[in-house]
């Protein structure tokens, strides 16, 4: 995920092509980040104290983390959390952009930092989205004004991860009363308080949702391939329900509604997350209490 975040604003930026950042996400999913990387990334080495340590190593049967303790630069307990760091996917991409020759970690974390300030992100919103974490990454794209839609939100970001695709990823979630889409998917849920969900795009972004989760390849956004996305809206919402249901809240789903010859979806108030879905925008609404229709 967070390689579709920073890879997607690097594409953006001229610094790297579509093609290029495929391939680096899939030599990403191949890639075991060296030692030497994670302990720059951490401040624990400088870059010339691994390079160090790399020149030894190709003179010294030796793993890296050994020589480095000689050396002084880590002791054992550094060199032990460190190993633990290896299947931290922003390392990972970085060491895949290395790996390729397209940029080194310190021109990736000047990118990072460009990043930050053009969005206005924290350092701590920055740690969330290296995290990987889907949890954590929806806490960045939603701001105070959204915090009652999280837990909806966030069910609903993992099961498109869970049942669609594992590198989706979302940008920033705003409040509004129109969003403009041509196909979309919706589901009433009556309850204390009702709440309303739909998945909603222009033209053909739905139609990756509707291929995987439904499992059959369909020609077009058709009343079939909408049919697909309800039943997947039916299950973040069930299991939405379900969770409800924990602390004694009883919910109604209603049966879910479908169209592919709207202009927009309207009411007076919800939320739209964006979320891209095989190189497509699929919005994700929620409203709470407020009624919401397709137009």
């Amino acid at each position: 995920m967070v390689s579709g975040i920073i890879g997607n604003y690097l594409v953006e930026k001229g610094v790297l092509t579509a093609e290029q950042l495929n391939s680096a996400t899939e030599e990403q999913h191949k890639t075991r980040v060296k030692l030497g990387l994670i302990a720059v990334a951490e401040g624990l080495m400088t870059t010339e104290e691994a390079d160090i340590v790399n020149m030894l190593q190709t003179a010294m049967d030796k793993r890296f983390g050994d020589i480095a303790v000689e050396k002084g630069y880590l002791t054992e307990g550094q060199v032990e959390a460190l190993l633990k760091k290896q299947g931290n996917a922003y390392l990972a991409f970085a060491q895949a952009l290395e790996n390729m020759g397209l940029m080194t970690f310190e021109e990736l974390e000047q990118h990072l930092a460009d990043f930050q300030q053009e969005n206005q992100f924290t350092a701590s919103d920055i740690e969330d989205l290296k995290s990987d974490d889907a949890d954590r990454i929806i806490k960045v794209f939603l701001d105070n004004s959204c915090q009652q839609y999280m837990e909806l939100v966030g069910t609903a970001f993992r099961t498109l991860m869970r049942c669609v695709d594992t590198e989706i990823y979302p940008s920033r979630a705003y409040l509004t009363d129109f969003c403009a889409a041509n196909t979309c998917a919706m589901q009433h849920v009556e309850g204390n308080p009702g709440f309303t969900t739909a998945l909603l795009g222009m033209d053909d972004a739905l139609l990756p949702v509707a291929t995987i989760f439904g499992n059959e390849e369909f020609p077009e956004v058709n009343d079939d391939a909408l049919d697909a996305v309800a039943e997947l809206i039916n299950c973040i919402n069930g299991l939405y329900a379900t969770s409800l249901s924990y602390t004694g809240e009883e919910t109604d789903l209603l049966p879910p509604e479908f169209s592919h010859e709207i202009m927009a979806l309207t009411g007076k108030e919800f939320l739209v997350l964006p979320i891209y879905i095989k190189g497509k925008r699929v919005d994700f609404a929620v409203s709470i209490e407020n009624k919401v229709e397709m137009q």
